[in-house]
């Protein structure tokens, strides 16, 4: 792991850069950020600079060393004792997704952003219609998306036309970034969230996920945001969601029917999604 000398000759365009998702704790700061075609994941230390800068792209992009210049896609920035900036490239390969099923790969990068869902989920348009991206923004989160890739392939080979409407979105494809798979793509739903008044609907529903042939599968989270009554549909519904699917236990399938009544009535928000426009540079 190298440390390289930034050239303070070198202007970043910042034009040409864009944030694509931040996390910060006291510690660090970690970002994904695009610059040209390419994504680059970067650790800042908290020290490097001040918390405005750490926590608002439009300053801190201006304030990095030329990405395109790095050997690789893992950099780490720190303070060296005399306060001059440390960048550390790591060569060990970014972790990806390796539980792959379908025929299609997608390129997130060429999928516009229309809508912000919640961290590594937003809304796009593919081939005319609209869809939901789901990606995992740094790599502690590529176990929880190989799950539910997994999961999204037992439903989609264990279900067939005679059991009435799909239990989940329909999964459009694996999604790449530079070449390796880090989330998927799947049909966006239009409905509304269970309530209460949907329990004998949503339970009929987990029941079937729980009997899927041989496959059954637990759901892992039933709060009501992950249930969708769709729109046009005489009622029916759908599940999202399921980074915490398992093979079918009884214990755990009647715990989460048991539990229906009280995640459908819960109403402090807890699951829910949070909305808001992307704006395309």
């Amino acid at each position: 792991m190298p440390t390289i000398a930034p050239d303070p000759t070198k202007a970043v365009l910042t034009g040409s850069m864009e944030v694509l998702s931040q996390e910060i704790s006291n510690e660090e700061g970690m970002y994904r950020i695009r610059s040209g075609q390419q994504v680059y994941y970067l650790t800042i230390s908290t020290d490097v600079f001040d918390e405005d800068t750490m926590c608002r792209p439009y300053l801190l992009l201006p304030q990095l060393p030329s990405l395109s210049d790095m050997p690789s896609r893992k950099i780490k920035l720190a303070r060296n004792e005399d306060g001059s900036l440390a960048v550390t490239a790591y060569h060990d390969p970014l972790q990806e997704i390796t539980f792959i099923w379908h025929e299609k790969r997608i390129d997130v990068l060429s999928l516009p952003r229309i809508k912000r869902l919640r961290s590594g989920v937003f809304e796009t348009l593919y081939e005319g219609r609209a869809a939901v991206a789901k990606i995992a923004c740094f790599e502690w989160q590529i176990p929880s998306l190989t799950r539910e890739t997994w999961a999204y392939c037992v439903l989609t080979e264990t279900q067939r036309p005679s059991d009435g409407p799909l239990i989940a979105p329909g999964f459009l494809g694996h999604l790449t970034e530079n070449g390796r798979v880090m989330g998927f793509l799947m049909e966006k739903l239009e409905g509304r969230f269970a309530c209460s008044d949907d329990l004998t609907q949503c339970a009929a529903l987990l029941k079937r996920l729980h009997g899927l042939g041989s496959l059954g599968l637990v759901h892992g989270d039933v709060n009501r945001y992950n249930f969708i009554v769709e729109e046009g549909c005489r009622g029916c519904v759908r599940l999202v969601d399921f980074e915490h699917a398992q093979d079918y236990d009884e214990k755990l399938a009647h715990a989460e029917l048991e539990s229906l009544p009280a995640e459908l009535a819960e109403e402090t928000g807890r699951g829910s999604t949070i909305t808001r426009p992307v704006i395309q540079p």
